[in-house]
């Protein structure tokens, strides 16, 4: 029979087994897969790139399906929380979205359903998140910021004849989503959308092909891995 200073080193022993198991398995789980985050000047075309992008990378693009959890979740339609996605509220409609309860919803409600589907996003990896201030909610270490940028010019001719609209149309239309996006970002992430120091990567779409995008993105998750 054992001596109980036999059993007790034994005992060591196969902990200190059992927590090296324990280590070798979890450096084998799958590491969850990148997440690229895209903000886009408007005019650019940044969704169609995208699009091309996630296919070239076989990784999912995440769009409107965040905006329609977030309204399933909180139980209001798609158009209030597209309203609340597009630009900032003043503090007299976030009061009025707070009183009226479930028939509205305030900006605070949004962010912290938003925070936790961008993050559950990150958790599962290969995802591309265009838009939904996704850039400023992810830290640089769990995401691959790209800001996607057009001369004046070129995103006049893109928003003219993507929407039917004027030259003039086309300016106002410019002018008023980059004011709204600048706007809601400063509120919401206390930072400013054009600064070139909040991504990995700021694209003129004009001069760079979607596949040439994809090809750039590879190499930095292959210098991460």
């Amino acid at each position: 029979m054992k001596s109980d200073e036999s059993l007790e080193t034994l005992e060591r022993f196969m902990e200190a087994r059992l927590y090296e198991w324990r280590q070798s398995e979890r450096k084998r789980l799958p590491q969850p897969g990148p997440v690229v985050t895209i903000s886009r000047e408007p005019g650019c075309r940044g969704e169609s790139i995208a699009q091309k992008v996630a296919a070239a990378l076989d990784f999912h693009l995440y769009t409107w399906e965040i905006v329609e959890q977030i309204a399933k979740d909180e139980h209001v339609s798609v158009q209030v929380v597209s309203t609340l996605d597009e630009k900032a509220r003043s503090e007299l409609e976030d009061w009025l979205a707070e009183f009226e309860g479930t028939h509205n919803l305030s900006t605070d409600a949004y962010l912290e359903d938003l925070k936790k589907i961008i993050f559950a996003i990150a958790s599962h990896g290969r995802a591309i998140i265009l838009g939904r201030g996704a850039n400023f909610l992810l830290p640089p270490e769990k995401r691959i910021g790209l800001y996607f940028v057009a001369p004046l010019e070129v995103r006049i001719r893109n928003v003219m004849e993507d929407r039917g609209l004027s030259e003039k149309g086309a300016r106002e239309h410019i002018a008023k989503v980059e004011k709204e996006h600048r706007q809601l970002v400063k509120k919401n992430f206390q930072a400013d959308i054009r600064d070139s120091a909040h991504y990995h990567l700021v694209i003129n779409t004009a001069l760079v092909k979607p596949e040439t995008i994809a090809g750039i993105v590879k190499e930095v998750i292959g210098h991460r891995s």
